[in-house]
């Protein structure tokens, strides 16, 4: 069970001037992951990422002071602000997170923090900061495969797309990504997820639903959601071939429908994981030139949803039939 943090991560606190400054222990040890097709090299333990052996990062994370403010800001919203190669994202109860040149993330944890809920924050919006300072593309949503072809369940949050994903899992499909997909190339004009974080997030009644053991670790200490793990897949994903935007609305029954022309490139930027940080960023023009290549090389659909309460089961077995055999 998650203790708040203590030793591992402050050494000690020191009032000075109505500031409080936190010195960060410096870790010995350093633990190596691969996620999203980055090699990791981390001062902290992040046991919800694949480990890897000694590799050359491409990023590292450790603990560090971070500033309240940015030197220069280009734009900011409510929880960060931001500027070209430089990004700060401020979480109250938590801590302060600097995102710089797509390759370093430092940490400056508040003083009662619970490590599960600053690695939380540093594989969401912190790690969603990082891929777009780096020009990739990352969806919101879930990435599922049947070994020939890859599916992105996108859509608003609440709309069920781990719900969807955990269903799919259950009827023997795997599971690439969940919360962020993100787009790379194998070829000129293929499209592949790559492998992201390995669990599913879902809430006490879906892991009831599908009759799932619940001695699952929560994601936050507070909150009746858990942590699922899934297998990781080994070899190259297949190429992504449909992307699938979720809705759900007061019908009884399912229905799809194809997207074409400029509505795919409208969809596809809504739903881009954390938008509001890339006008911000300075990543606008890359971000166009991603989902306009991706968009004329695969389909979308819409699929509306019965609303609440939703057999998660039954959903996943109409998107089987409706999205992988179509």
């Amino acid at each position: 069970m998650d203790q708040k943090i203590s030793f591992y991560s402050l050494l000690c606190s020191i009032q000075h001037d109505r500031f409080v400054i936190y010195l960060c222990q410096k870790s010995l040890n350093k633990y190596y992951y691969k996620v999203y097709g980055l090699n990791i090299c981390s001062e902290l333990e992040l046991p919800e990422l694949t480990p890897a052996q000694n590799i050359k990062a491409d990023v590292t994370i450790g603990f560090g002071k971070v500033p309240e403010h940015l030197p220069e800001v280009r734009g900011s919203g409510i929880l960060f602000e931001a500027a070209l190669n430089d990004f700060l994202f401020k979480f109250e109860g938590i801590g302060r997170y600097r995102v710089q040149y797509g390759k370093r993330i430092t940490i400056q944890p508040e003083r009662e923090a619970l490590p599960a809920d600053i690695r939380l924050v540093l594989l969401g919006s912190s790690i969603g900061a990082l891929l777009h300072q780096r020009g990739m593309l990352a969806i919101h949503g879930s990435a599922i495969t049947d070994g020939k072809q890859t599916t992105i369940l996108s859509g608003q949050s609440g709309v069920g797309k781990s719900s969807l994903a955990a269903g799919l899992l259950e009827l023997g499909y795997s599971v690439i990504a969940d919360d962020i997909s993100v787009i790379g190339q194998n070829g000129k004009r293929h499209f592949m997820v790559e492998n992201g974080i390995p669990h599913l997030k879902l809430w006490k009644d879906v892991l009831a639903h599908l009759n799932q053991a619940d001695d699952l670790t929560k994601v936050r200490p507070k909150l009746e959601k858990y942590r699922k793990p899934i297998p990781v897949l080994e070899e190259e994903t297949p190429s992504l071939s449909k992307i699938v935007i979720l809705s759900s609305s007061n019908t009884t029954d399912f229905s799809y429908s194809e997207i074409l022309g400029r509505d795919k490139f409208h969809l596809l930027r809504n739903n881009t994981y954390r938008l509001q940080f890339i006008d911000k960023m300075n990543q606008t023009e890359a971000h166009f030139r991603n989902l306009s290549q991706l968009v004329n090389s695969i389909q979308m659909f819409h699929v509306d949803r019965p609303g609440n309460p939703l057999n998660v089961l039954e959903f996943a077995k109409y998107m089987s039939e409706i999205i992988f055999k179509t």
